[in-house]
Formats: C-alpha cells, sequence, structure tokens
C-alpha cells in the first residue's frame, strides 16, 4: 500500500473489503506517486481492478497478490479500467492476453486507450504548447517532454471490448456496480458504485493522503484545445461528496470511510489556492508559470507541467467568475485582475 502507514482504522477497513471478497494488491510503480492499488474482486466473473504499469516486477507482484487470494492469474475473466494514466492501464493488454479476459471501460476512453502511443504524443505536443505559451522556457518544456517519453514503455494499448456508458451498469465479483463518470483528475475517471454496500472503488478520483492533481489533458471526443481540468474537478467532488459512501478503495493509498468530510478539506484548500493566486497576479497581469514559480520556486521548473495544470485549474475558476481575464501578448498568455 503506498503512502502513509495503514493505521488500525485502515486495515480494519481493507478487512471488511475482504469480507465482501475484494483483496487489495499494491504493485510498485517507477512514478513519484508510489505503489498503485489493483482490486481483485472474487465472484463471477473473477475481476481485477486496474492492473499497474507494464514492467516485470509489476506483473510478479501482481501474479502473487491473486495467487495469495487463492487463485491464479489465467483465471481472471474481467479486466475493468478506472482511467487512463498509465500506472493504471499499463500492464493490462498482457494480463488481460494472457488471461484471455475481456476489458471494460468507460465508452469516451475506448478510442484513447487503443490508440495509446498516438494519444501519448499528442497530449506531449499540446504539454509542450501550453508550456512554452504560458511562460516555461522552450528548452524547459522540451526536456520535460523527453523525461515523460521514457515512461511510454510502461504503458500499452488496451483494447476494450466491454465499452460501459456513464450510469450504465457492470457485473463484477457477482455484483452489479453502477458506473459513474466522475472527470478531473483525468478526463476519463470512472467510479464503480455498489450502493447496497455503500462500496466505490474509485480509482484516482479521491485520495486518503494527497490532493490528486487535476492534469490538463486533450479532451476525449477528439474537440481541439485542453480540459477545464479543476472546474471537472470540482464538479465531480461534489456529486461524490453527495453519495451514501461508506467504503471508498482508492487507487493509491489507504481506504477513505470519511469521504463528505475529505472533499470539503480538499474544496476547502482549493478554494484558499484560488484567492491566492487571483492577489498573485497584482497589476498588468502575469503568466501562469510566473504565478507557479511564485508558490512552488524551482519545482515549478522541474515539476512545470504539474505546476502549470494547477495554476491554470484555478486561473479557469478566476476567469469562470469574471475575476480574471486573458490577453495574449506576442504568442504567450498573461492573466489579469478584472478591475
Amino acid at each position: 500500500m503506498s503512502g502513509p502507514e495503514l493505521t488500525a482504522a485502515d486495515e480494519a477497513a481493507l478487512q471488511r473489503a475482504k469480507g465482501f471478497g475484494i483483496h487489495c494488491i499494491p504493485v510498485p510503480t517507477p512514478f513519484a506517486v508510489g505503489r498503485v492499488n489493483c482490486y481483485l474482486l472474487e465472484g463471477d466473473p473473477l475481476t481485477l481492478v486496474d492492473a499497474g504499469p507494464r514492467s516485470g516486477r509489476s506483473l510478479e507482484v501482481l501474479d502473487a497478490g491473486i495467487r495469495e487470494a487463492g487463485y491464479e492469474p489465467e483465471d481472471l475473466e474481467l479486466i475493468a479500467v478506472t482511467h487512463q494514466h498509465i500506472d493504471h492501464i499499463g500492464q493490462i493488454a498482457a494480463v488481460a492476453d494472457r488471461a484471455g479476459a475481456e476489458v471494460a471501460a468507460l465508452d469516451l476512453v475506448v478510442d484513447r486507450l487503443a490508440a495509446f502511443a498516438v494519444g501519448s504524443e499528442e497530449e506531449d505536443r499540446m504539454a509542450v504548447e501550453l508550456m512554452i505559451r504560458h511562460g516555461v522556457p522552450a528548452e524547459i518544456a522540451e526536456a520535460l517532454k523527453e523525461v515523460t517519453e521514457s515512461y511510454r514503455d510502461w504503458g500499452a494499448p488496451v483494447r476494450v471490448t466491454r465499452p460501459l456508458p456513464a450510469d450504465g451498469r457492470v457485473t463484477m465479483g457477482s455484483r452489479e456496480y453502477e458506473v459513474l463518470h466522475r472527470p478531473g483528475h483525468s478526463p476519463s475517471d470512472t467510479l464503480f458504485w455498489d450502493p447496497e454496500r455503500g462500496l466505490a472503488l474509485a480509482g484516482d478520483h479521491l485520495l486518503s493522503h494527497i490532493s490528486s492533481n487535476p492534469l490538463l489533458s486533450k479532451p476525449l471526443d477528439g474537440s481541439p484545445g485542453r480540459t477545464r481540468a479543476l472546474i471537472d474537478y470540482e464538479a465531480s467532488l461534489r456529486r461524490t461528496r453527495e453519495m451514501p459512501i461508506e467504503l471508498m478503495l482508492s487507487g493509491h493509498g489507504a481506504p477513505i470511510t470519511n469521504h463528505a468530510e475529505l472533499i470539503e478539506k480538499r474544496l476547502a484548500s482549493q478554494e484558499r489556492r484560488t484567492a491566492k493566486i487571483l492577489g498573485l497576479l497584482g497589476e498588468g497581469g502575469r503568466s501562469a508559470h510566473s504565478v507557479a514559480e511564485s508558490i512552488w520556486g524551482n519545482i515549478a521548473l522541474t515539476q512545470a507541467y504539474l505546476t502549470l495544470s494547477e495554476v491554470i485549474g484555478h486561473l479557469d475558476i478566476l476567469i469562470e467568475r469574471g475575476q480574471v481575464r486573458e490577453a495574449d501578448r506576442d504568442g504567450r498568455t498573461y492573466f489579469e485582475v478584472v478591475a
């Protein structure tokens, strides 16, 4: 399990999940977020939710977890996808092919998963264009693109055999789950919701120990431009807050048993950040990268796209509220306070 050490309450929550026939298998990743939680759901069909990144070590750990639960990896009948990020989907093709398992995912992301390499290249190009437009030096943007490309071998195309419409249903582990689209952290974030048990399999929609970063992405429908990730994410969080969830199993870290309280904290923190960014704009306007540097210093260079996604997300909110406007100068975008 990634994140802080598990508390007694966390262990009790995982035991409760086991009582439902759900086994958490934390799989190693090469990323700063640490291990990704994959979930084996006993029953018909025997289901795996997410599969980790594509690597020999990750596969060994995943297989060991499946065997510890009393099954063989070849017994898998269905693999369900929570969202499009590489640490969750990289190993799905290999695991599904070996077992002859079906793959279920939100219908909106089917084409993106199938065209993994092309989609990744398009995302990288968009990221470089956005970084340069918003003030990141071009040489830094290109260097970060090379870093991102170096991770691409941890992923692979995924052929979805069972597209899932939002607000539809899917049977996993002898239980019927509602399929809920909750975009924000990624455009394809999906919750699998069992209302009878008050149980949600949530991917990275909400994490116990860190705030899920709403990353700017290409829209799944192929339309030009980028997502308004933070606006989407806050709307998704508010929808999830109203659900009677008793146990949320997330993609990283400990299980969540206080989702409404945690969402309130996340929303309050985001509102404070929005106010701070408004205050940092000052007179005459600033680029989003300049604002990021004021908040994070050198991290705004080493993790330029992450911090830029954060700042632009808050600026999107301020623009929507009529407090800030965009101004283009010589091919660069600046943000100004509306008097």
